[in-house]
C-alpha cells in the first residue's frame, strides 16, 4: 500500500475513534521535550530536469543541537484513561555522505510533524498513535545550483512536502504538584518530496525518537 494512502486511512481511523469517544471530565497537559533521532537508511532520488538522477542509500544524522534543535511539544486532553492531542515534533536530518554532483543536503529547520493523536494510558504508560501533514525546511547545493530557504509555501520557508505516521510510548515521574517529568520513545514513518533547484528529492525517513522532558498538567 503507498505510504500516502496507509497515512490518509490512518486520519480517517483516527476520526472515528473521536466521534466515540465518551465525554468525561477532562485533564488538560502541555508537555514539552528534547531529545535525539536516528534515522534509517532508505533510499533516496534526486531528479533534476535534464539530468540523470541521483540514487543513493544515504547516511543521515540529526545534530540535535546544531544549528537548530530537536524538540518537540504536545497539548493533549485526557478523559480517564482516553486522550486526545495535537503535537508538533521538529524533526531534522542532514546527508553525511554525499557523492560528488552533491555538495550539500538538509533537512534542518524542520521535519515538521504536525501529528494528530490518540492516547491510551495503561499500567502507568502512555500509548500515543499519529498521523499528519509534515512541513519541510529543505537546503541544498546539487550540480552547482542552490535551492534555498524562501521559496516555499504562501512564499514561506515551508514546504508541504511530506505526511507522517508516528507510534509512541512514554513514561511519568512527579517531581511537583501538576508537574511531572516524561521519557518518551517514538517511532516516525514520513514520505518526503523535497524541493531542489529544477527538481525534487523524494525518500522515506523511518526515525527512532528518544526524548525528555516536562508534563504540566491541570488537574491531579
Amino acid at each position: 500500500m503507498p505510504a500516502c494512502s496507509l497515512i490518509r486511512r490512518c486520519l480517517l481511523l483516527l476520526a472515528i475513534l473521536a466521534l466515540r469517544t465518551a465525554p468525561a471530565a477532562a485533564q488538560w497537559r502541555v508537555e514539552a521535550w528534547f531529545g535525539d533521532a536516528w534515522n534509517a537508511r532508505a533510499p533516496i532520488t534526486f531528479t533534476q530536469d535534464g539530468q540523470p538522477d541521483i540514487k543513493l542509500t544515504p547516511n543521515w544524522s540529526t545534530r540535535p543541537w546544531r544549528p537548530t534543535w530537536y524538540y518537540s511539544g504536545r497539548v493533549a486532553k485526557w478523559s480517564d484513561d482516553r486522550g486526545w492531542a495535537f503535537h508538533y515534533m521538529h524533526h531534522k536530518i542532514y546527508l553525511d555522505n554525499p557523492p560528488a554532483e552533491i555538495t550539500a543536503f538538509r533537512i534542518t529547520n524542520g521535519i515538521n510533524m504536525l501529528l494528530v493523536e490518540k492516547l491510551w494510558r495503561t499500567k502507568g504508560w502512555e500509548l500515543a498513535l499519529g498521523a499528519g501533514p509534515t512541513l519541510i525546511v529543505p537546503f541544498s547545493t546539487i550540480r552547482g545550483k542552490t535551492y534555498g530557504r524562501t521559496e516555499g509555501i504562501f512564499g514561506s520557508r515551508y514546504d508541504l512536502g511530506a505526511a507522517s505516521l508516528e507510534a509512541g510510548v512514554a513514561r511519568r515521574l512527579k517531581l511537583l504538584p501538576y508537574t511531572y517529568g516524561s521519557l518518551t520513545a517514538a517511532v516516525t514513518a514520513t514520505t518526503i518530496s523535497a524541493k531542489i533547484a529544477d527538481g525534487r528529492a523524494k525518500t522515506m525517513n523511518y526515525a527512532l525518537h528518544l526524548q525528555y522532558g516536562l508534563s504540566l498538567q491541570s488537574k491531579p
